[in-house]
């Protein structure tokens, strides 16, 4: 039986922002990775100047070079059920256009440069909480019997922590995702296209590294009815924008949380995705989960100076986050295209006169 203060399963940027406050504070912490050093993840890979503001206060450093796609700033162009002609582009407004798996193996090798321990292609088991986390993880095949005073669920949409200590599941959404060689009236902007038809949330191109990345999410569970949402998205991008698309490099699905967020109990608390902590509307989570990574560090601090529960020191830490996440989720539910007119033309002139 092995023993540690923190166990922390996942090693995405919300398991490793959490890992690395941890060691901070002089605690025995072991990050728990299933897949190698140079796993894939699914993302349409772009950052806010916020999220890489709070790395470089946290951990003192900066989002290096070489995680960065072409080009490596993006504007923000909203378009309208209307089309283009009614869209625009948010003045003042960039955002940083990243290899996202790069970017997670860059965040891990930090980790480990500091002196987390990390476990890589591990998977947990089995969990157990009373006044001891206890935990089976299987490590290069063997079982390993682990202990922890506390334990973080950093592993994402289809948390086993969540499903196994709280017996539930994120509610989902699918999001679709195609990487393009082709030719189209493009600037360098991520472009967002509200239509309700095309996605109940939003649709969305993205220039990177010589291919145009088009993506949205989709409510439906078969692909049959999510390809027929694409193609449509198609035609709309050849009409507005000249789309020509001269061949699919690969075609990825997967999904994001929506709207249901769980913090934990006890001494077991959940994090970035798995804590269902992700825009609703954007989709965006990368900077919810290195925010909710940090919290839970100082969260876990706060607990062991006061031995007091984890998990309400821990609710107090992110209740700005999770209400926001609940205030975007039933907006966009209640989502009409006269909503989405509206909602682009506001935008539009509230950044614009800043």
């Amino acid at each position: 039986m092995r023993r540690f203060d923190v166990i922390i399963v996942g090693g995405g940027p919300a398991g490793v922002s959490a890992a690395i406050k941890c060691l901070e504070e002089d605690l025995n912490v072991l990050l728990i990775e299933q897949g190698g050093r140079r796993g894939y993840k699914p993302c349409g890979g772009i950052l806010t100047r916020a999220c890489s503001d709070i790395i470089l206060e946290n951990l003192n450093v900066n989002v290096p070079k070489r995680v960065f796609c072409s080009p490596e700033e993006l504007g923000l162009f909203y378009v309208p059920p209307s089309g283009r002609s009614r869209g625009g582009s948010i003045r003042n407004y960039k955002l940083l256009n990243i290899n996202r798996s790069l970017f997670d193996q860059w965040l891990r090798e930090l980790a480990e440069s500091v002196g987390v321990q990390v476990w890589y292609n591990s998977k947990l088991l089995r969990l157990h909480s009373s006044r001891m986390v206890r935990a089976v993880v299987e490590k290069n095949g063997d079982m390993i019997h682990l202990t922890a005073n506390y334990l973080i669920g950093a592993d994402g949409v289809n948390s086993r922590v969540r499903s196994q200590m709280f017996k539930t599941k994120n509610r989902r959404l699918n999001v679709l995702q195609e990487y393009w060689r082709a030719r189209g009236d493009f600037e360098d902007n991520l472009y967002i296209f509200l239509r309700g038809d095309i996605s109940p949330t939003q649709a969305y191109v993205i220039p990177k590294d010589n291919l145009y990345i088009l993506g949205l999410g989709a409510s439906e569970k078969k692909i049959d009815p999510i390809l027929e949402r694409i193609y449509k998205f198609r035609r709309w991008l050849k009409r507005d924008f000249s789309f020509k698309p001269l061949s699919l490099i690969r075609r990825e699905i997967w999904a994001i949380p929506y709207g249901s967020t769980l913090e934990g109990r006890d001494n077991v608390i959940l994090v970035g995705d798995a804590a269902g902590l992700c825009n609703p509307f954007s989709g965006e989570g990368i900077r919810f989960a290195i925010e909710s990574g940090f919290a839970a560090g100082e969260a876990v601090r706060e607990a062991v100076i006061k031995d007091a529960s984890l998990t309400t020191i821990y609710k107090r830490y992110i209740e700005d986050i999770v209400g926001f996440i609940g205030q975007v989720y039933n907006f966009t539910a209640g989502m009409e295209d006269d909503d989405r007119e509206r909602f682009v033309s506001s935008e539009i002139k509230r950044v614009t006169l800043i």
